[in-house]
């Protein structure tokens, strides 16, 4: 949301000339509302309410995707053309119900105190932001790229399995279509995982972000979670794959830390604690268990 006063959305909609892709939802903020209250899922339920497609990636503003990502995508959610006629309502109902996880990484080793100090790793080096499946394995092997936030909150990604995809173990057998498709999860290591997943979008169906969660923290793991519980399927992208671009904390990511001041940090997971208790009164147990070897700091089913 912004303020009209400080960016008129008049200005902004002139970059519809330059991208005619890009829709644009205008959302103004109240004049009371403070940066660190920012509503974030209430503004991807504005951007799931705007959709004109069947498939959606929900990803954060400072992420860049891989060259081939749009590719993979369209590849991997396999149309019902591949699957036996006899099949073919079983298969449409699976894929409805799959989350389909992009493997995100950071680029390392690069600290930065202003965004204009930030850009300039690009500038300096075209190709400090990898692009391709074999420029991640070798940012990777060279220490200068990392799963995203493995280092400071290592429930987030555990789950996704990264060390195999970077070998290559994309694919898993489904005998319903008699194919290989995309690598699936098994069970689940954290309540804390958070990755990025496509999903096919269908209203009424495909379930909303809980508008409760604002500011920093929960908010995405929230959505996560829901999904799991109605049972959807989460399988790991091929190849494709985003990348986080180095930036100064934000305002937000400061007072979330700063929990003797704000206590937001507390505010959000007692709430997540509550959304996990409506879980599961509402749905029974999901299918996709706890891994054995759980990392849950939090709370356990």
């Amino acid at each position: 949301p912004t303020k009209t006063k400080s960016l008129p959305w008049m200005q902004v909609l002139d970059w519809k000339k330059a991208c005619p892709q890009v829709k644009l939802v205008p959302v103004e903020a109240p004049e009371d509302e403070e940066e660190w209250q920012y509503p974030v899922n209430k503004l991807r339920n504005k951007g799931l309410d705007a959709l004109e497609t069947t498939l959606f990636l929900m990803m954060d503003i400072d992420f860049l995707p891989s060259g081939n990502l749009e590719a993979v995508i369209q590849r991997n959610f396999l149309p019902a053309s591949r699957v036996d006629s006899r099949e073919n309502d079983l298969w449409q109902q699976q894929q409805q119900k799959v989350a389909m996880v992009v493997p995100a990484f950071e680029r390392k080793n690069a600290n930065c105190t202003s965004i204009s100090g930030c850009k300039k790793f690009l500038k300096l080096d075209p190709d400090f932001i990898p692009f391709s499946f074999e420029d991640m394995g070798t940012c990777t092997k060279k220490g200068n790229c990392g799963v995203f936030h493995a280092d400071e909150f290592l429930e987030g990604h555990l789950t996704t399995g990264t060390e195999f995809w970077l070998k290559g173990d994309f694919y898993d057998y489904d005998p319903v279509v008699d194919a290989d498709v995309p690598r699936k999860l098994t069970c689940f290591h954290s309540f804390n995982y958070e990755p990025y997943v496509v999903l096919p979008w269908c209203k009424g169906s495909t379930p909303y972000y809980d508008e409760r969660f604002y500011g920093y923290g929960k908010n995405k793991i929230q959505h996560i979670t829901h999904l799991r519980f109605l049972n959807y399927s989460f399988q790991v992208l091929p190849e494709g794959f985003l990348v986080h671009y180095p930036h100064p904390k934000s305002k937000a990511n400061g007072i979330f830390r700063r929990e003797s001041k704000f206590h937001h940090r507390q505010s959000m997971s007692d709430l997540y604690e509550k959304f996990l208790r409506e879980m599961n009164e509402a749905y029974v147990e999901p299918t996709l268990k706890q891994c054995e070897s759980s990392v849950d700091e939090t709370i356990s089913q």
